[in-house]
């Protein structure tokens, strides 16, 4: 296997080229992809805060402890986007779907699930113009790439439950393709025909999570989560690389101080610089260890249908571990991120189906690139 990861090279010098088409983000196009987030409807409307905690999401495994019995979930999720880089302006739109999953109590004390959840967004169009000289002669060529696919995280996880204590363990498979498309176009009056190329990148790895929640004392609760990641390997016809994937941390906590509230935060860490070596062998910049942090607020004060509908608020920030910019020598513009959140959720269908509703608004810039974004989140749940 080439250590050099040419096959991650393909995205290298697009970021200033204009957006072209419908995609998650713009900031997509560097290092690796858009590192999305596998959260419910209701963790996206508490700000991420409640994602240790929450079954639906595919951060703990020990949050799985929540079901009692069997159920299903899935989430969509669509965006629209503004972007600006300073010399013009674009909009943008996706819809994906962060996470599904199903679950299932074995006895008292276990719960078994399956989950397939977003982890590498690679979604992208762009469209740029140069000056190339194919027989010594200058000519106008105008290059329209886009790539479409990205890499899955399937989970196989178990949570097992103790006096005060939950402890789960997860098995991650990282599974997934892009298709890179370059149509090149030139002037109708050159002597050039337009022509197409493809390339397709296959990508796979593996991972393993441990999780656990401890009841601390009467309604606190406290929870923790670690992964650890092998490499990210990506393949095409003729060659082959694997880059070196993050140690994951995160810690948390929920308090319910009188019935119906919830508060609830989480903050997580994770080594993306353990991918630089390889990025900058593909003529990028330098990834760099991340931080986010996500706080939300739940009360149970409105009816719907006769059932409590919580309204929940919530605010997060993260750093993004792939910069804008640079070369392998300069290190570029890094990427953060912040939102607002808000949201609800109920029940119908006698209590045999729940919908989580979240909002979030917000913005993501790295140095004189800026993006706004809209997300509306749709959690389903059906327990049979």
């Amino acid at each position: 296997m080439r250590r050099l990861p040419v096959v991650l090279a393909a995205a290298a010098g697009l970021a200033a080229a204009p957006p072209a088409a419908a995609q998650d983000s713009v900031f997509g196009i560097r290092g690796l992809g858009f590192l999305d987030r596998s959260v419910s409807g209701k963790s996206a409307a508490l700000g991420g805060g409640f994602a240790l905690f929450d079954a639906e999401s595919a951060l703990n495994p020990a949050s799985l402890s929540a079901w009692r019995g069997t159920a299903g979930w899935a989430v969509a999720a669509g965006s629209n986007h503004s972007f600006d880089a300073g010399s013009g302006s674009s909009s943008l739109s996706a819809t994906r779907f962060p996470v599904v999953g199903f679950a299932s109590a074995v006895g008292p004390r276990v719960v078994v699930a399956v989950t397939a959840s977003d982890y590498l967004d690679r979604n992208w169009s762009v469209q740029q113009t140069d000056t190339v000289s194919p027989r010594g002669t200058p000519v106008v060529a105008s290059d329209q790439t886009k790539s479409v696919g990205g890499v899955t995280d399937i989970r196989a996880a178990l949570a097992y439950r103790l006096t005060g204590i939950t402890l789960g363990v997860g098995l991650h498979a990282l599974t997934g393709s892009t298709e890179t498309t370059v149509n090149r176009t030139f002037p109708n009056d050159s002597a050039y025909l337009a022509f197409t190329q493809q390339l397709v990148t296959n990508y796979s790895g593996v991972g393993i999570s441990f999780g656990a929640l401890v009841s601390a004392a009467r309604r606190f609760v406290a929870g923790a989560s670690v992964r650890f990641n092998g490499r990210l390997r990506a393949s095409t016809a003729d060659t082959a690389a694997s880059v070196p994937l993050p140690l994951e941390v995160n810690a948390g906590a929920y308090y319910q101080p009188v019935a119906g509230v919830l508060v609830t935060g989480t903050v997580g860490y994770a080594g993306w610089s353990t991918a630089s070596d390889a990025l900058v062998a593909a003529g990028q910049a330098r990834s760099r260890n991340v931080w986010s942090v996500g706080f939300g607020v739940e009360a149970a004060m409105l009816r719907i249908g006769g059932n409590l509908a919580p309204l929940r608020v919530g605010y997060r920030w993260r750093q993004l571990p792939f910069p804008i910019g640079g070369s392998p020598a300069i290190e570029g513009s890094p990427l953060s991120e912040h939102a607002l959140a808000g949201g609800l959720g109920f029940d119908t269908a006698g209590g045999r189906a729940t919908v989580d509703l979240g909002i979030e608004s917000g913005s993501r810039t790295a140095g004189a690139l800026s993006e706004t974004f809209t997300t509306a989140y749709l959690g389903l749940t059906i327990r049979p």
